[in-house]
């Protein structure tokens, strides 16, 4: 901060916000003007950057401390979120429509942690279609985005699909950052595990992060060059304490 800044980002968010996260401009405008504006959140799109063929909301790096405590969204209210980071490495419904179509009033209630995780929305496999897994990146990119805008400590999060989500999977991630992933799911077979490794260097390739964060059990992933933090999944954590 300068010396004429006296407040951080996050600080001027929390000032300029309703404990709904709602911009106190916007409140006080005409009903009929907000219903126009906060369709599908486009009335926060002019606060974002977007990537050079503008179909995706472009991400900073993140290049800070991964030295923090990891908690779920779903035990959000269990922690201080002192040093912590708030991940969403858990099945779509259980934070989907809270961090999208309630995105200002989550951002607010989340705001007590020191970093957060961008949502990771599933990817489908041998969809006839790929507008829902580009919707879910696009849904991804925006909420980090903004979330990035207001103050926050973003770590992103990568996800691909089948082969074709390649060509738009990584679009809005940023170079030379800090990206996480989650590595639920990849032992069930030998393909599978297979694909996610080689979505690991597809990753490496496009963006080529300084640090990757897996959340799930340690792997041998070979032909990498990013070092890998694995962190646990919460389920085996509480299974290991019953």
């Amino acid at each position: 901060m300068t010396q004429l800044e006296l407040f951080d980002k996050k600080e001027l968010y929390l000032q300029e916000h309703n404990t709904n996260g709602r911009l106190i401009q916007h409140a006080l405008m005409p009903q009929r003007h907000k219903r126009k504006m906060i369709y599908d959140n486009m009335h926060l799109m002019g606060y974002l950057n977007y990537t050079t063929n503008l179909h995706y909301p472009q991400l900073k790096p993140y290049c800070g401390s991964i030295d923090f405590g990891y908690v779920s969204y779903t035990d959000r209210n269990k922690y201080s979120g002192k040093n912590e980071a708030l991940h969403f490495f858990l099945d779509d419904y259980r934070f989907r429509d809270a961090v999208w179509c309630n995105l200002e009033k989550t951002t607010y209630s989340i705001s007590k942690f020191d970093f957060v995780f961008t949502p990771d929305l599933s990817l489908w496999h041998d969809l006839p279609t790929d507008f829902y897994n580009r919707e879910n990146i696009y849904r991804t990119r925006f909420i980090g985005a903004y979330w990035q805008y207001c103050g926050f400590n973003v770590i992103p999060t990568a996800s691909w699909g089948d082969l074709a989500s390649f060509s738009y999977c990584f679009e809005g991630l940023p170079m030379h950052s800090i990206i996480a992933v989650s590595g639920m799911g990849n032992r069930k077979s030998d393909f599978d595990f297979n694909r996610w490794c080689y979505g690991l260097r597809r990753l490496e390739e496009a963006v080529e992060p300084i640090s990757i964060i897996v959340y799930g059990g340690e792997v041998e992933v070979q032909s990498l060059r990013t070092p890998i933090k694995f962190i646990p999944c919460f389920i085996n954590e509480r299974l290991r304490k019953l």
